[in-house]
């Protein structure tokens, strides 16, 4: 008895989810690399990421800054108008499980802030847990962290001056920020956006920065007129066909993305208060994989996390 074509069509079918499932499980995790603790009074924490595909890597200083209405408890790099409580003696050791893959450190601060977070990479997504804990008799009040993925160092995403190859969702499509106003020509200067997230109005950067009406300077970065329906940003690669995004779902009020340096931005950016002995933790998503920004929304939406 011959076999019916339904059969036939079953066997290819399941031949097929097999071969994917083998080939997803084949694929070599994103590798991330702990930085180099900095010698001097100021420097990064944080790590590199690259891919198999990748040539050079992307850095994210985890955190940038911490900060509180009383001002910085950690700030990575020196400026006159935000200097920390107390200087860091002693910047701390990541921890690396081999049998994971994971790293994760923690730092307590004179004034008893202890922030730190968790890193675990996947085949083509990093998941993040940053924390801060509370161990100090008094409230901190509207505190968040700044984190930062750095894209200089990678070939594949490091071009500057350029806003075509970077995107948000808005209006529910998928937009380069090019197509956002007020254009660099309208401003005469290249950009350094502040994306507002939908159902945000009252922003407040690193600072305590108020970020102003629509159009507006903010210094020398301006706030768009379009808004963002997303927590996420991505920018394509120089051939194409791979893209970076980075998200934290849930805990995004504003998008950065930054021409000159270059670096995105999608949260945290919404401040909490937390009580002595409480503490709050925060989870994104680095995202490095094929250029395809329908897939991207999928699995953005598909891997929020309750924060």
């Amino acid at each position: 008895m011959k076999p019916s074509a339904q059969k036939i069509m079953t066997f290819f079918f399941l031949i097929l989810v097999f071969a994917n499932f083998i080939n997803a499980q084949s694929q070599e995790p994103i590798k991330i690399t702990p930085l180099e603790k900095p010698t001097g009074n100021y420097g990064s924490i944080g790590f590199q990421l690259s891919a198999d595909w990748m040539n050079g890597s992307i850095e994210m200083r985890f955190p940038e800054t911490v900060d509180d209405e009383t001002g910085m408890y950690f700030i990575d790099h020196y400026r006159p108008d935000m200097l920390a409580h107390s200087k860091m003696e002693k910047y701390p050791d990541w921890i690396i499980n081999k049998t994971n893959g994971e790293i994760s450190y923690s730092y307590t601060t004179p004034e008893g802030i202890e922030f730190g977070g968790y890193v675990n990479p996947n085949s083509d997504e990093v998941n993040l847990e940053f924390f801060i804990k509370n161990h100090s008799d008094k409230i901190i009040k509207n505190i968040s962290p700044q984190i930062c993925l750095m894209l200089d160092k990678s070939v594949d995403f490091n071009t500057l001056k350029s806003t075509s190859d970077v995107f948000i969702w808005s209006e529910g499509k998928c937009i380069s920020l090019d197509k956002t106003t007020p254009s660099t020509a309208e401003k005469g200067r290249d950009a350094q956006l502040v994306i507002p997230r939908k159902g945000f109005t009252n922003l407040q950067a690193v600072g305590k920065t108020k970020i102003l009406e629509p159009g507006k300077d903010i210094g020398t970065w301006w706030r768009t007129n379009e808004e963002s329906d997303e927590d996420i940003i991505l920018r394509e690669s120089r051939d194409k066909k791979h893209l970076v995004a980075v998200s934290w779902p849930g805990e995004v009020s504003f998008i950065i993305y930054n021409s000159l340096n270059p670096c995105i931005h999608a949260g945290p950016s919404i401040q909490f208060t937390i009580e002595p002995g409480r503490e709050r933790h925060w989870y994104g998503i680095i995202y490095l994989m094929k250029n395809d920004p329908g897939e991207l929304l999928k699995k953005y939406k598909n891997g929020k996390r309750n924060n």
